[in-house]
């Protein structure tokens, strides 16, 4: 009989245990002009991306390139299923949990701003850098990582996630692998400058800023190099990219960094690098499985 009672009670100190946790599903996504343009990227867009997040089922989605309007926001968010919502600009986050409004940064060097809020008691951090230049995106760290540390003091569960327009040297296989990124970024001349190359070569001064903090990349613990591409999809065909450049130039931009305490909760990381996001934007979506305490 001991042992019996022995056996329930350890089962009943599981299943407290495991009642404790909750697995949340959060995503990023670059929305690419609003869901809007759609002389160049085509119709039903719009509805196309709202059922395929509703299919998702996230629990947290930040969103980049976000149209103007708060009330589409709303109206999009209620039908997959999310009650709360903010927005900064083109910088959105959606919960089925409520939404604290920390700040919504506006400040000179941030060139789409940042958002802050809190959901399931973690800060988000939705951020967009600049498309323009390594240098000035390194700034723009600076600025952030500032403003991160402004809460280490009373939080160590924080997430920056969105599109930082910037290279990981943990894919630099991925750009060794595929040379012509750097022709591209030279405007199709051997010759060519661009301010997205730092010199001659692909540009991981950015991330590793983020990394120094330190902030761990979740796709690097869980997804190959091979798999990693988050941009561009066959959407810009014959818009500004052609179907080979297209194949022969895959980046990873979009990123879900942590906290190390968020880190350790991480459960899963998945990128949406197929057939079905082709067309709904330039941009393939991430998503990070975290288990938190309820």
């Amino acid at each position: 009989m001991k042992i019996i009672y022995y056996i329930l009670l350890v089962l009943c100190a599981i299943s407290l245990n495991s009642s404790a946790q909750k697995e949340i599903k959060v995503m990023t996504y670059n929305m690419l002009a609003g869901l809007g343009d759609e002389a160049n990227y085509g119709e039903g867009r719009h509805e196309k991306f709202v059922e395929w997040v509703k299919e998702q089922k996230p629990d947290v989605i930040a969103l980049q390139e976000l149209y103007r309007e708060e009330k589409t926001l709303l109206k999009d968010a209620k039908t997959w299923e999310h009650k709360y919502t903010a927005k900064r600009g083109a910088l959105g986050l959606c919960s089925n949990a409520p939404i604290e409004e920390v700040n919504k940064y506006k400040i000179e060097g941030l060139w789409h701003g940042l958002l802050h809020c809190k959901t399931y008691g973690i800060d988000f951090f939705v951020v967009h850098l600049s498309p323009a230049s390594w240098e000035y995106r390194l700034k723009e760290t600076r600025i952030i990582k500032n403003i991160v540390d402004s809460i280490t003091d009373n939080s160590n569960k924080y997430i920056l996630l969105g599109d930082f327009n910037a290279h990981s040297p943990f894919d630099c296989e991925l750009y060794k692998q595929n040379p012509d990124l750097i022709l591209k970024y030279k405007g199709g001349k051997a010759n060519g400058t661009s301010k997205n190359l730092n010199g001659e070569f692909v540009d991981y001064s950015v991330m590793s800023s983020f990394y120094s903090y330190p902030l761990i990349d979740v796709t690097e613990q869980f997804v190959p190099w091979y798999k990693r591409h988050t941009f561009p999809t066959p959407i810009l065909i014959d818009v500004w990219r052609t179907a080979g450049n297209i194949g022969r130039t895959p980046e990873r931009i979009d990123y879900i960094l942590t906290s190390i305490e968020m880190s350790k909760k991480c459960k899963s990381v998945k990128i949406y690098n197929v057939e079905e996001n082709d067309y709904l934007s330039d941009h393939y979506p991430l998503e990070a499985i975290f288990s938190i305490e309820e």
